[in-house]
C-alpha cells in the first residue's frame, strides 16, 4: 500500500516516514497533487537469496518447471 505525502509533510516527519517505510510501507511524494516520487523499502536482490533443498513433499522440482516454460516459449515463438 502507498500513502501520498507533500515534500513540506515528509521534511517536518521524516523520521516517521522513514519508519514507516522500514515497517514495508511505501510513500509516494506529491507536488500540487502530482506524484513526483516514490520511496519504498529495500528489497534485497534476488541474486543475493539463498536457496536450501527443495521441501520433500515437493514431487517437481522447480528449475524443470521453468526450463519447460522456457522450452515451450522458444518453440511457440521461434528462437
Amino acid at each position: 500500500m502507498s500513502k501520498e505525502v507533500t515534500v513540506q509533510e515528509l521534511i517536518a516527519n521524516i523520521e516517521a516516514h522513514v519508519a514507516e517505510v522500514k515497517k514495508g510501507e511505501s510513500l509516494t511524494i506529491v507536488d500540487e497533487g502530482k506524484p513526483v516520487a516514490t520511496i519504498t523499502p529495500h528489497v534485497k536482490p534476488f541474486r543475493d537469496l539463498k536457496f536450501g533443498p527443495p521441501p520433500e513433499r515437493l514431487r517437481t522440482d522447480p528449475v524443470d518447471v521453468i526450463r519447460e516454460d522456457r522450452d515451450y516459449e522458444r518453440k511457440k515463438h521461434g528462437f
